[in-house]
């Protein structure tokens, strides 16, 4: 057998997978080691594992690695498997191996990554998560705005009934607010601190695992320490989340896509957002929405590859879930930080084409339940003689290609007294204004309802919804800058009363 494998590290094995995952570490988890390194030691120190001076010796020389060790500039070398065994090489030298080498008491590299892993994905989602929420408000903003602009709704693909852009857009809104409120249960579980669970089993030293929970800013423990290394639910949770809104979001826009179509023509794009064509200079392409399908479909696609890859994986500790995953991951809320703000603009821009909208609800017959709902209400028959009644005259209005607002009157009563036996008490007014759009939407006044006062009751609601997700948000981010500062204060500390940092 060759003698070059004979050496840890085989050269290939240096090069295809300790330099990248070294350029990982270094780019990706280098602060949150740093964060658990002084967290430990702190709590070392407050549980008589480390004396006084050995936890201001350990921190001193952390800090001076951290601001001049250019760690992000050190290339792999074979001399240190990972920055976790290059950072303690380099406190090794710096205080000697008697004091530095106490910093690793009660702990291992298993509990020290899932820590990281967790630290850098919570922040993650608390981006996402305040992404979500802006765009979530603008949403509602232009829903508010649209409560009076009337739309055609598609059901099957096929023109279904009018209603306004207020209402469709609470839709969105609604399924919005579910998604960031997936999104904020993500954090809570993801917001569990690994450390003290050591390699699986714990550890027989004094540790106070919440001490240090609370230094890094988790709002509590994982509690069973082999789930602490072996699970992967946090991961697979938190981009099955990132999925859903990407499959979500995407529908709306297939629907943008539609109603931007020249055939349909629902709503106008304004310039900024309209591409023409390189040889056709009639064309108005909103190319935007394309994009933003495209951008959602690889969201998608890379929470997959994350969730997969976590697929017939042992519960147990396993590269599968770490630092190489956890970065790949990382990229796909790249991604989607790029939609919320171009879809939320766009929203923003849109103008309802009026003269299209109203054109085909009138050769649709879209208005048409609404004849069939007060022929019962008012004649006092079944809906379904009423439902045949409706059939007809829509049957007739668009062979003829006649709007329901403008059918013969005469030829409605007709119809109704060969179906049913009797006159219409309707008069020609009042077929003509049930036969409306605006009617129709102002008497669906149920809860939900295009009706005005109906979608105002929501609006109110999702105010209170959306409130109440931003100031979970809020308390979270509060109490990360309320444990990034105690980090600080009692890292201070240990210095002011050991060391003499003035003099140091």
């Amino acid at each position: 057998m060759s003698q070059k494998f004979n050496k840890f590290p085989a050269r290939i094995y240096a090069k295809t997978v300790l330099e990248p995952d070294l350029d990982i570490y270094k780019k990706k988890f280098q602060d949150a080691l740093f964060e658990i390194n002084f967290a430990h030691c702190i709590m070392l120190n407050q549980q008589n594992i480390i004396n006084n001076k050995e936890a201001g010796l350990i921190i001193k020389g952390l800090k001076r690695i951290r601001e001049k060790g250019n760690l992000s500039k050190v290339n792999f070398d074979g001399n240190f498997e990972d920055l976790f065994f290059l950072l303690e090489q380099k406190l090794i030298k710096s205080i000697g191996i008697d004091v530095a080498g106490k910093l690793h008491t009660g702990r291992s590299r298993n509990d020290m990554e899932h820590t990281m892993f967790r630290m850098e994905l919570r922040k993650e989602l608390i981006v996402y998560a305040q992404d979500y929420i802006k765009f979530c408000r603008k949403l509602l903003y232009r829903a508010e705005k649209g409560k009076d602009e009337v739309v055609l709704l598609y059901t099957h693909g096929q023109p279904a009934q009018p209603s306004t852009l207020g209402h469709y857009l609470g839709a969105v809104v609604e399924f919005t607010i579910r998604d960031i409120k997936r999104i904020l249960s993500n954090i809570d579980l993801v917001n569990n601190c690994p450390m003290g669970a050591a390699a699986i089993t714990t550890s027989g030293f004094p540790l106070d695992r919440y001490k240090i929970a609370n230094l890094l800013g988790f709002s509590g423990i994982v509690e069973n320490s082999y789930g602490a290394i072996a699970g992967c639910d946090y991961i697979t949770s938190s981009y099955s989340s990132l999925k859903l809104s990407a499959i979500h979001l995407g529908r709306f826009i297939q629907d943008l896509i539609t109603w931007t179509g020249f055939e349909v023509s629902q709503i106008l794009v304004p310039d900024g957002f309209v591409q023409i064509s390189s040889i056709m200079p009639q064309k108005r392409n909103p190319v935007p929405l394309e994009h933003l399908r495209l951008m959602l479909s690889l969201v998608s696609g890379g929470s997959d590859q994350i969730i997969n890859t976590m697929h017939n994986t042992p519960f147990a500790d396993m590269n599968d879930s770490e630092r190489e995953v956890q970065a790949e991951g990382h990229r796909v809320f790249k991604k989607m930080r790029r939609v919320l703000p171009l879809l939320s603009d766009f929203i923003e821009s849109i103008h309802v084409n009026k003269k299209s909208v109203l054109s085909r609800i009138d050769k649709s017959m879209a208005t048409i339940t609404e004849l069939a709902d007060t022929l019962v209400r008012e004649e006092k028959i079944s809906f379904r003689q009423a439902h045949e009644v409706a059939h007809e005259v829509s049957k007739l209005a668009i062979y003829e290609d006649v709007p329901l607002t403008k059918f013969n009157y005469e030829v409605f009563k007709k119809i109704f007294r060969e179906n049913i036996g009797s006159d219409s008490i309707l008069s020609s007014d009042q077929f003509r204004n049930v036969c409306s759009a605006k009617y129709f939407i102002e008497i669906r006044n149920l809860p939900g309802g295009p009706a005005m006062p109906s979608l105002e009751k929501c609006f109110t609601e999702y105010k209170k919804d959306i409130k109440q997700c931003s100031d979970k948000l809020l308390k979270i981010q509060k109490k990360l800058l309320h444990a990034e500062k105690s980090l600080r204060d009692e890292t201070q500390k240990v210095l002011e009363l050991v060391i003499g940092v003035n003099h140091g």
